[in-house]
């Protein structure tokens, strides 16, 4: 049997020497694999860059999703779809009505959209986080959902991580409220909080112009209702056919020989009372003027009134009233004097409603008419007259040798001559219009060789800003001075401020 001898007390240092060659070469092994991962880490510029893309890509798909489609129903689901694509999270959105309404409530998870049962998405409105966001209208990020009560779970999974709920709002009207959640806690940052408000504010716009799509399509719906229980007392027609048609109509339905349309001429006290003729004035003069009596009697009494011009003719009148205004009358002229029945005199009420209806529609549009063709005719007038002024504004702007830049209450960028944005600034006027004030030296900053100074004004007292551009020896200097335009006292409209070049 082999018997290991213990090592003699000479060999010990090159034994303990070597245990450290062998540890120094793992411990630089170690560190070369370290060195080779830390160097394949993006950077902190690299990361935030493409958060910022991301961002960008998501608002983009969002924006051209939009776009196709004006059911708000469709526009959620897109939403939750690219968020969904987006981040890792459970997303959830709930759009509100009038009153406890709601409209629309769903979630994504793994199997696809869901809709959220009505009970739930009421009592997370009514109790919950989300109904807290909708009323206050502000947003709230939580890192840690167990310690908040007022959130109310939308399923198990929801009792602990973090979530975070924006408001879906357009202009001052909260439509609903964005949830967004993950299972761990403190997992969101403010780059996905600016990500997911920059959402729910595309999400607001989309759905209020969904809502006023719909609304709109909702009173066409009815006004084609309206048009077609009323087919022959269209609108659209002169009351010259409407009057022939309720001739005929009247005619057919009453039995009458006649059916006479008596208008007024207005709503003053002076106002008279004028047949429209169905037809020829040869042919309708003479029965218009037998039935003119009991059409005058129930227009100024208001009062179904009945006449006998002619031992052989009876004429009925009914008054046209219109929104508590009597409009004219209608006469059914029949022969001998005998009176209508029950169910015709019931016919005959809503017939008389329909016609008054249709005679006011008539001159309502009529009116309309005229009145849309004078104010087209002045809103393209007045275009012309600013177009000139804005052209001949230009004209003076860019003849000036120095520039000139016109900015609102706001310090926005109205209007800035060529001089100003190609000399001094170096950009297309294109560019630089509608930008704010300090987008606009901050473009001026970024040239090389821009030096800017107070230097004393030329009234006692006063400084003036003083602006050196370009080389030592090519400098430019400009003296540049402000003066409002317009406004109260207190802030002015607008300012036009002047870069003088200085010789």
């Amino acid at each position: 049997m082999a018997t290991t001898l213990p090592p003699s007390p000479d060999d010990r240092p090159w034994s303990a020497a070597a245990d450290l060659i062998q540890l120094v070469d793992e411990l630089r092994a170690e560190n070369a694999q370290l060195r080779s991962q830390v160097g394949t880490l993006p950077s902190a510029a690299q990361s935030l860059i493409d958060d910022q893309l991301r961002r960008t890509s998501l608002l983009t798909q969002l924006a051209i999703e939009f776009r196709e489609t004006l059911a708000p129903d469709q526009i959620v689901e897109q939403t939750l779809r690219a968020l969904s694509a987006h981040m890792a999270a459970n997303v959830s959105v709930i759009l509100v009505g009038p009153g406890p309404l709601i409209e629309l409530a769903a979630t994504i998870t793994d199997s696809g959209i869901q809709p959220i049962p009505l009970d739930m998405a009421r009592n997370v409105i009514e109790k919950g986080l989300a109904g807290w966001v909708v009323r206050h209208g502000s947003s709230v990020a939580l890192s840690d959902v167990a310690r908040d009560r007022r959130w109310l779970q939308f399923s198990e999974q929801h009792r602990s991580g973090s979530v975070i709920v924006i408001p879906i709002r357009q202009s001052n009207t909260t439509l609903g409220a964005l949830t967004a959640h993950r299972l761990t806690v403190n997992a969101f940052n403010s780059h996905d909080l600016i990500m997911l408000e920059g959402v729910a504010a595309q999400l607001g716009v989309a759905l209020s112009a969904a809502r006023h799509q719909a609304s709109e399509r909702q009173r066409r719906d009815q006004a084609m209702t309206l048009l077609t229980m009323t087919q022959f007392l269209s609108a659209e027609r002169s009351l010259e056919e409407l009057a022939a048609m309720l001739n005929e109509r009247g005619a057919a339905v009453f039995g009458a020989r006649w059916g006479l349309l008596f208008l007024s001429n207005g709503d003053e006290p002076e106002a008279t009372i004028r047949a429209v003729l169905p037809g020829p004035a040869s042919i309708w003069t003479a029965p218009a003027r037998l039935a003119a009596g009991a059409a005058q009697l129930a227009w100024s009494s208001q009062r179904i009134t009945t006449t006998v011009p002619t031992p052989d003719m009876t004429c009925v009148a009914l008054p046209l009233t219109h929104h508590g205004t009597t409009i004219g009358s209608f006469v059914l002229v029949h022969a001998g004097k005998g009176g209508f029945s029950a169910n015709l005199w019931s016919l005959l009420t809503v017939f008389t409603h329909m016609v008054a209806a249709a005679c006011a529609n008539v001159r309502l549009v009529g009116r309309l008419t005229g009145q849309t063709s004078e104010l087209e005719r002045l809103v393209d007038e007045r275009t012309r007259q600013l177009q000139r002024s804005r052209d001949a504004l230009r004209v003076v702007f860019d003849s000036l040798t120095d520039g000139v830049i016109l900015l609102d209450g706001d310090e926005r960028l109205m209007a800035a001559n060529q001089f100003f944005c190609t000399t001094i600034i170096g950009r297309h006027p294109r560019d630089l219009v509608g930008q704010s004030y300090a987008h606009v030296w901050q473009l001026l900053e970024r040239q090389p060789y821009v030096q800017v100074e107070l230097q004393p004004g030329q009234e006692p007292g006063r400084q003036q800003l003083v602006v050196h551009m370009g080389e030592p020896q090519a400098r430019r200097t400009f003296i540049v001075r402000r003066a409002p335009v317009s406004g109260n006292e207190r802030r002015a409209d607008q300012y036009l401020e002047f870069w003088s070049r200085q010789h």
